[in-house]
Parts: structure tokens; C-alpha cells; sequence
């Protein structure tokens, strides 16, 4: 009689295991894959951190393009400098050169 009842003791232990690691496993997927769950949350995070880098590039270049826009608003000399690179421009008189490379 004492044999069959550490049996059933044993199995009823078994069955509390396996359900407590089905609930454990339950709460594992849950909280990882969950919409709010830890890896939509690094997602999200590495996401945020690439748009915020994104962002101190764009004002970088925003700051380059004030600091440009000034010098042309200031400047004839940077005007002439921009007119002759760009538009190939000259003075009455100068010749332009065109050099192409081989």
C-alpha cells in the first residue's frame, strides 16, 4: 500500500512540474514576443537610435547650408567663386580652359 502512494505522490509532483513549466513557458513567449514584448522593445530601441543619428546628420547639413546661405547673402566674392565652378561663368576678356581628364 505505501508503494502505490508514493507513486501517486510522485506523478501528482510531476503533473505540478509540467504545469508550472507550461505556465513558465507560456510567460517566456509572452513577454519576448508579445507586441510590447523585450524583443519589439530592442527593435524599437535600435530603430530609434539609427533615426536619432539620422537627425544630428540632417542638422549637421542643415548648419553647413545656414553657414553657405550667409557667406552668399554677404559675399560677391563667393558669388563669383559659385557662378565660375558651377556655371563655367568668365569675365569679359578671360578665356576658359576645359581640361578633361584621360
Amino acid at each position: 500500500m505505501k508503494a502505490r502512494g508514493f507513486n501517486k505522490f510522485l506523478k501528482s509532483i510531476k503533473k505540478k512540474n509540467a504545469l508550472i513549466l507550461l505556465a513558465i513557458s507560456i510567460g517566456l513567449v509572452y513577454i519576448l514576443f508579445d507586441q510590447r514584448g523585450l524583443i519589439q522593445r530592442i527593435r524599437l530601441t535600435s530603430e530609434k537610435n539609427a533615426l536619432e543619428g539620422r537627425i544630428e546628420q540632417l542638422q549637421k547639413e542643415n548648419a553647413a547650408m545656414q553657414a553657405e546661405i550667409t557667406k552668399l547673402q554677404t559675399s560677391d566674392k563667393e558669388i563669383e567663386r559659385i557662378a565660375r565652378e558651377k556655371y563655367f561663368m568668365h569675365r569679359n576678356g578671360e578665356k576658359v580652359i576645359k581640361v578633361e581628364p584621360k
